[in-house]
């Protein structure tokens, strides 16, 4: 183990004396004009219309990762809620959600990072309508109960497993917890092992954790692709 942080530490500062310097650039760096908009709810809209025809990109970024996991004992949450979020509503249960993204052909999925989650999909532009409502209704109205988060938290704990056989994983888990004293960088966005074993049992945390981070002023809706903006916020706000 030494000697791979070793070889990884001295491939860092090889990197560093070799690089090229950094040009001054002449005005803006992203090449697409973009729209910023914040609804009375505290929900930020951003759209970026491109010259995509018929594609268009949701990313749906919500501002808690694992960084946000301060409890002790609490960690692996974000993560967990990334699971969650797919377990469907009253209205759009698990089975028909993904029949209506089906139906859209959307290519979805999400990750959660250290300072957020991020929910994407890219689409035909037709069905954005429609895809929309379905993420309103999915950010709005999660129904999950005690079994649910038993049963999402098992496999939470299986994905923790199966990553342990990565060397690289374990390696960053090490290397966190090395760098880092009392930050929550300090632990992995899987969580701590012995938290993770808990997890199943913390369903009132469970409730706890989703009514204080998934709202919608720590939420930005982001639209890219084929769009005009004032539809896009048109359709946002109506959800």
């Amino acid at each position: 183990m030494r000697a791979v942080v070793i070889t990884l530490l001295v491939g860092l500062v090889r990197s560093t004396a070799y690089a090229s310097p950094v040009p001054d650039f002449a005005g803006d760096v992203f090449p697409f004009a973009s729209t910023e908009k914040t609804l009375s709810n505290g929900l930020k809209i951003v759209v970026v219309p491109t010259d995509f025809p018929g594609i268009v990109a949701l990313h749906i970024n919500v501002q808690v990762g694992s960084r946000n996991e301060t409890e002790p004992g609490k960690t692996g949450f974000a993560h967990l809620f990334e699971h969650m979020m797919f377990r469907g509503t009253k209205a759009n249960p698990e089975a028909k959600y993904q029949a209506a993204m089906a139906a859209a052909g959307a290519r979805q999925n999400a990750y959660t990072e250290d300072d957020y989650t991020d929910y994407f999909a890219t689409f035909s532009k037709d069905d954005l309508d429609r895809v929309l409502a379905l993420e309103a209704d999915r950010f709005m109205n999660l129904a999950f109960d005690e079994n649910q988060i038993r049963t999402e938290a098992r496999a939470v704990l299986g994905e923790y497993n199966k990553n342990s056989a990565d060397p690289w994983n374990k390696l960053e888990e090490k290397l966190r917890d090395s760098a880092f004293s009392s930050h929550p960088y300090k632990h992995t966005t899987m969580g701590l092992i012995a938290d993770i074993e808990d997890m199943p049992n913390q369903y009132a945390f469970a409730r706890e954790f989703y009514g204080k981070w998934y709202r919608p002023e720590r939420t930005t809706v982001i639209v890219v692709g084929d769009v005009q903006a004032s539809a896009v916020s048109a359709m946002v706000e109506k959800y």
